[in-house]
């Protein structure tokens, strides 16, 4: 063995404990071509990974190089599709902690989520770097957080990798996590079987309490009292409270004050939808994970057209493996393309000749109120409604972001006027009514 090998073997150890998942998935996909002019040659299976390469980590691979041979190694990135780790392998690490991995008395955890398996993005370092740090000081950082975000977008699995972590590192440690949903029937089966004097005690006595989706207890005044109490006697006892939400807290509706103050006096973060990269790393792990058998220019599609969330990109992954396993043929791109269909809404044509202010005004005119309700702060029914209208139709009919739509609409965040399109989506179905609006203001801005 050459000393370049004996470098790159290293360096390629200590690069898999030392990058973070995103760029340890470029590392899982090199293949060492020896030495060419005294650099070393590195071949990854196609451009795509070659070229995210050399902007996410070239500096990080030379760096680990040159500090183990103790002068300045160059890289050379080359393509060459003969590569066979198109689909790598689980680390040694991540397969010595499955071997070890022992069963939890925290039974309402699930093992499958982990710090180590969630593909940290832009779009996510902040919400994943808090829950972080929870898991390492639970009660004492960022006590209570709320993990707000659309669906599909990762708050389930930060939230029990927060739990997961906290199990395996404070085995003593009393952990529950649970749905919003289940706490309510939970609740009521108590009350039914004059038990609720053991459910008070059963959620009172934790030292971290992981609550998913509390935007179900909208409306529901008993079970938000009881949480109320069972958030007082756990903050002030100093145990650990996360939750998660589909939207920001101030936006919920039919929630009680007290009760959102509590929410609103920790920490309170967003999930946004990972960017293309962050989406193309997550659907390599996924292969690797599930061992699906698609070539790189499948997974390229799939990731260039599904943009919504995880729980989408997953869902398509799933139907390609399963129709190539079912009839015994490898995906082509034209299969991908007919198969995903359910999965693929094609842009809709943006008119250049619409502005943001004159859906604005067009949605005004058709509810009959002033402009400057749409972007202003009222919780009017009517109000809310049409300002929902306003941001779908600005996003389906200009060619402005969710960022600038949300910058036009009096500063409102990304993930709010994610909400309002999602939620005109849903209506959309299932509401007449709605439906009717949206057709007529779209049909007199066509005009």
């Amino acid at each position: 063995m050459s000393d370049l090998d004996r470098i790159w073997k290293e360096a390629e150890v200590q690069l898999e404990g030392a990058l973070p998942e995103a760029k340890r998935i470029y590392i899982d996909m090199i293949e060492y071509r020896g030495e060419k002019d005294g650099c070393i040659v590195l071949a990854f299976p196609s451009d795509f990974y070659k070229n995210n390469a050399e902007k996410n980590c070239k500096s990080e691979i030379e760096n680990t190089l040159s500090v183990i041979a103790g002068y300045h190694i160059d890289t050379i990135f080359i393509t060459d599709e003969n590569n066979k780790k198109k689909i790598a392998k689980p680390s040694s690490r991540t397969q010595h902690k499955a071997k070890t991995e022992s069963v939890s008395k925290n039974t309402t955890l699930n093992k499958i989520y982990s710090f180590d398996n969630f593909i940290s993005g832009d779009n996510s370092s902040f919400a994943f770097n808090a829950a972080r740090v929870i898991a390492q000081n639970p009660g004492i950082s960022y006590n209570p957080c709320l993990i707000y975000g659309g669906v599909g977008l990762g708050k389930t699995h930060l939230l029990q990798s927060i739990g997961n972590y906290i199990d395996e590192h404070n085995p003593k440690m009393k952990i529950i996590y649970v749905t919003a949903e289940s706490f309510t029937n939970e609740f009521i089966n108590s009350l039914l079987t004059d038990k609720a004097s053991a459910f008070k005690i059963k959620y009172r006595s934790v030292d971290v309490l992981l609550i998913d989706d509390i935007h179900f207890l909208q409306k529901k005044n008993q079970i938000q009292e009881e949480l109320f109490h069972t958030f007082n006697e756990l903050y002030d006892n100093h145990k650990q409270i996360v939750l998660t939400c589909d939207r920001p807290i101030t936006e919920l509706t039919d929630i009680t004050d007290r009760l959102k103050t509590r929410f609103r006096k920790g920490l309170n973060v967003d999930l946004q939808p990972p960017a293309y990269e962050t989406r193309m790393a997550i659907a390599i792990q996924k292969c690797r994970e599930r061992n699906y058998k698609l070539d790189n220019n499948v997974l390229e599609f799939i990731c260039q057209s599904i943009d919504t969330n995880i729980r989408d990109l997953e869902g398509a992954l799933t139907t390609l493996s399963s129709f190539s396993e079912l009839v015994g043929k490898p995906i082509t791109l034209d299969i991908a393309k007919e198969h995903l269909k359910n999965f693929i809404v094609e842009p809709a044509i943006k008119n250049n000749d619409i502005s943001i202010d004159m859906i604005i005004r067009k949605t005004a005119s058709y509810f009959n109120i002033k402009e400057y309700d749409i972007k202003g702060k009222s919780r009017n029914k009517n109000i809310i409604l049409a300002r929902h209208i306003s941001i779908y139709l600005s996003s389906k009919l200009t060619s402005y972001s969710l960022s600038e739509i949300g910058k036009m609409m009096n500063g409102k965040d990304h993930t709010t006027i994610m909400h309002s399109v999602d939620r005109i989506k849903s209506l959309l179905e299932t509401d007449e009514s709605v439906r009717n609006a949206v057709n007529s203001i779209e049909n007199s801005l066509m005009e």
